[in-house]
């Protein structure tokens, strides 16, 4: 399997036909408060994956909560999203995706899992009272019908009314050790902004489990983070790596697609009028996420990863 890499461009991504798909999936179904470069490396995993037999088993690394697993699976898709923090999946995902959760039996929490458990752990006994009241129960019914509504109204507009509605699983795990999945699992591999978030002392192993989960010839949609640096650096805010070339072709074995300037591409991020002025609102009220304060100084810039 031969990788390559390319730092995806904003304002390519913002100018394509498949942004409008995308961007309208994501408006459509409240998807719009996402990480400030989310929706170009959305956008450049959808050109990427339009065309794969949807026969594909894919695996999201490190897919959480977010977005393109739904995207994929209103696309027809099968996902497997493996990650460190997700929980039983709620009744309308249950229902719409036949969404099946497992904690795989070799995962053990994280310092990484703290982080992010730490975030809500106060709101919790708030969460309780609140899941107790009948009203509660008149609400999610509600939004269960809106969820429903919102996708089949979003598909029935791109043309995607008629095609089936592919499945999700999720398994709480860690993606540097996998015992409990057979290797060459997979048709292809799926990720959005994750692999950074990996410590870099067991980052090998991650890819290692990777490559081992993936047949031989699996196709590769994957953004992380670059660097127009000559080493890799740690972005304290967003909690994550920023890879340099040197690091992109030594870890994934990738080779350059094009001839970019990485630091003309993050020119490009630092002028983008369209991403500034859709920065999520989480972003303004924090330090501690990728733009911290909502103060619009892009660092690193988004990688694709591609086969």
């Amino acid at each position: 399997m031969m990788l390559t890499y390319e730092f995806i461009d904003p304002e390519k991504q913002i100018s394509s036909q498949n942004f409008n798909l995308v961007e309208s999936f994501l408006r459509a179904t409240g998807r719009t408060q996402l990480g400030w470069h989310y929706i170009t490396d959305i956008v450049w995993i959808y050109s990427q994956v339009k065309d794969w037999p949807r026969s594909y088993r894919i695996l999201d690394a490190g897919g959480g909560y977010g977005a393109v697993q739904f995207l994929l699976a209103e696309m027809g898709f099968s996902v497997v999203n493996i990650d460190l923090s997700l929980t039983k999946p709620s009744k309308v995902y249950r229902d719409r995706y036949k969404i099946t959760h497992e904690d795989l039996e070799s995962f053990s929490p994280t310092s990484y899992v703290d982080l992010l458990n730490g975030k809500t752990r106060n709101n919790e006994r708030i969460k309780k009272l609140i899941k107790s009241s009948f009203f509660y129960h008149i609400w999610q019914q509600k939004k269960r019908s809106q969820y429903v509504k919102s996708h089949e109204e979003w598909r029935y507009s791109v043309g995607m009314a008629n095609f089936p509605i592919g499945n999700i699983e999720w398994k709480t795990g860690n993606l540097c050790y996998l015992p409990e999945i057979s290797s060459e699992s997979f048709d292809a591999i799926i990720s959005l902004s994750s692999l950074e978030h990996i410590p870099y002392e067991v980052l090998d192993q991650a890819v290692s489990e990777i490559f081992r989960v993936l047949k031989p010839e699996a196709k590769w949609a994957v953004t992380t983070s670059g660097t127009q640096h000559s080493k890799t650096w740690w972005h304290e805010p967003s909690q994550g790596n920023c890879f340099s070339t040197h690091d992109l072709e030594r870890l994934f074995l990738a080779n350059k697609v094009n001839d970019q300037s990485p630091e003309e591409v993050l020119d490009k991020y630092q002028q983008c009028a369209y991403l500034k002025n859709n920065l999520a609102d989480f972003y303004k009220k924090s330090g501690n996420y990728g733009m911290p304060w909502g103060v619009w100084r892009p660092t690193y810039i988004p990688v694709g990863l591609s086969t």
